[in-house]
């Protein structure tokens, strides 16, 4: 399998472009899978200079609700005529908390592009789907760790400018993992992990049998987290032996820096423009 990173917080190659997103292009081998697409054009810019042929796609995956994962959308159409495959409860209308002034902002999706109702758009719903042989995705992951409650700084409305009273925190049940099956063990690819990255691993585990997870790459959300749920976060990766880990985009730099030298060698840095063989 190879995976090339479209979009991501950090660029260190000649002519590569970054931004506060997450897009990669997944090959299989058998299949090719956009997952995510950033905030912007940015993914598409760094694809040309890869020379990436989107004609190839077998289906573009959305991980959640969220701007900096699905606002590339825009320029749905240069990616052809593909599935698309959203929970439907990405459409819900999401607001977060500022971190330092706790005004609300909006950080939902937008219909530039008129992509949303598309035929091709797949709303998934039921917290697992398969769509291809040995590719799945697993969303509505349950709260089971208990250092990682439900988040407090995610909201969700009905309204596009609600009054406090109508909000809800969101729990965030739209984001999907895409887990895909390979001979050396299972490829977990996560956007944002708002869940918590172990209750992601945790609910891959159950759902098939505690099989080995052999990759991970996922935004991890540890940015402004404490430093104890650092530690078990960290503790618990390292116990799940796990070969190829790839810490990405909101995982933040504290974190990202801590998990390698916890893990060294089995943790690969991501930047934009990068490829990985997995």
């Amino acid at each position: 399998m190879r995976v090339s990173i479209l979009t991501e917080n950090v660029v260190y190659k000649r002519g590569f472009l970054a931004e506060h997103g997450l897009s990669l292009l997944i090959d299989t081998g058998k299949e090719k899978y956009l997952f995510d697409t950033g905030q912007s054009n940015v993914f598409l810019y760094n694809a040309a200079k890869l020379r990436i042929d989107f004609g190839e796609l077998n289906g573009v995956i959305l991980s959640h609700g969220h701007y900096d994962h699905c606002g590339g959308m825009e320029h749905w159409r240069e990616l052809g005529d593909v599935p698309i495959y959203i929970q439907e409860k990405a459409f819900e209308k999401k607001y977060a908390d500022s971190f330092r002034s706790h005004d609300l902002r909006y950080i939902g999706l937008e219909n530039k592009g008129n992509w949303q109702d598309e035929a091709n758009v797949k709303k998934l719903s039921g917290g697992g789907t398969q769509i291809a042989e040995g590719v799945y995705l697993l969303s509505e992951i349950p709260y089971t760790t208990y250092f990682e409650p439900m988040m407090g700084s995610f909201w969700k409305s009905n309204s596009q400018h609600p009054g406090h009273h109508e909000l809800l925190v969101d729990s965030m049940e739209d984001e999907q993992l895409l887990v895909i099956e390979q001979e050396e063990g299972l490829c977990v690819f996560a956007g944002c992990a708002h869940v918590g990255i172990i209750n992601c691993l945790r609910y891959v585990q159950t759902i098939f049998q505690d099989r080995k997870i052999h990759c991970l790459m996922a935004g991890m959300h540890l940015r402004n987290c404490d430093a104890k749920r650092l530690e078990k976060t960290i503790h618990i990766l390292k116990e799940q032996d796990i070969d190829i880990v790839v810490p990405m985009h909101c995982t933040g730099m504290r974190a990202i820096a801590a998990i390698r030298d916890f893990l060294g060698s089995a943790c690969v840095l991501p930047e934009a423009g990068k490829t990985i063989e997995i």
